[in-house]
């Protein structure tokens, strides 16, 4: 018994379903399942009553639960001990201006001055950032049609993801000086036509599978973001993005799809139980809400 069981535990009594709870946690439900039942197995005791309808204490699991609760607030202060030591930012993120450009107003912003360090990167790689501890925070983006792939990856790494922003809305993305740029929406068929642009991970590459275009005859992959923006504004190529807002000011247009309706979430990454600092969520907030000191997580 360690403290994951503890938390997943009680994480199924607060949902009354074992598939909720595994939806919450970012688990499959079979794992959580036989977690469960492996916890009941070595306590002697059943915790919980199973029937269609759902799912109840037991007169053991009840008293287990108030211990449980009890275990996990006393290790939560344990781990607050460190939260608020100020430390520098650690971050991972897939590649992202706005999230860039939030970071470098949070720094400007902010009265505390560390050597913060932020690298942009495909989402298997903050992903493997974060497990190997080379970053304490990491910022990943994918299709709602990748969620599971990526809830799968993250449960079986032992990594934590929370929801970051709200879904956002996918358009393609041109220079101004592109023949699409005077375009109300584009067809899908017509995106395929054009010269696309895309990163060079396994995550853009996954993405491109959705477009229909894993095999297209005129993809330029890139390694870093300078590259990707070279190769839009030279007029020539196309590429799909997530937006939270539309920019007003912008050397580039987003042009809607017509056929499809594409959305972009984001989460952010730990390793499982990891207490975030204060300054860590203080970042968080502050990109979530904007780049508004009172903002809070979506």
């Amino acid at each position: 018994m360690n403290f994951n069981h503890l938390e997943y535990a009680v994480a199924v009594a607060k949902y009354g379903s074992i598939s909720k709870a595994a939806g919450e946690l970012y688990l499959s439900q079979p794992y959580l399942s036989g977690m469960i039942k492996g916890l009941e197995e070595e306590l002697g005791y059943k915790i919980y009553h199973r029937s269609k309808s759902g799912i109840a204490l037991t007169v053991q699991g009840e008293q287990f639960m108030k211990s449980a609760k009890l275990i996990l607030q006393e290790q939560r202060k344990i781990k607050e001990l460190n939260a608020v030591e100020e430390r520098p930012l650690k971050i991972s993120c897939y590649y992202a201006v706005y999230i860039m450009e939030l970071f470098l107003k949070f720094k400007n912003n902010s009265d505390v001055k560390l050597p913060d360090k932020i690298r942009e990167m495909g989402n298997k790689e903050v992903m493997e950032a974060v497990l190997a501890g080379d970053s304490t925070l990491g910022i990943v983006f994918f299709a709602e049609e990748k969620r599971e792939k990526y809830k799968k990856m993250a449960e079986k790494s032992g990594l934590q993801m929370e929801e970051l922003f709200a879904p956002m809305p996918m358009y393609a993305m041109v220079a101004r000086t592109h023949r699409l740029a005077g375009a109300a929406q584009i067809e899908l068929k017509e995106l395929r036509k054009e010269p696309y642009v895309t990163y060079d991970d396994a995550g853009s590459k996954m993405f491109l599978s959705l477009l229909g275009m894993e095999d297209h005859d005129q993809l330029l992959e890139v390694s870093d973001r300078g590259s990707f923006y070279d190769a839009i504004m030279s007029g020539e190529y196309v590429t799909m993005m997530g937006f939270k807002r539309i920019p007003e000011k912008s050397d580039v247009v987003l042009v809607p799809l017509k056929d499809k309706k594409l959305y972009l979430n984001s989460c952010y990454v730990t390793t499982r139980n990891y207490c975030l600092t204060r300054r860590e969520k203080e970042f968080l907030d502050f990109i979530s809400g904007g780049g508004k000191k009172d903002g809070s997580r979506l």
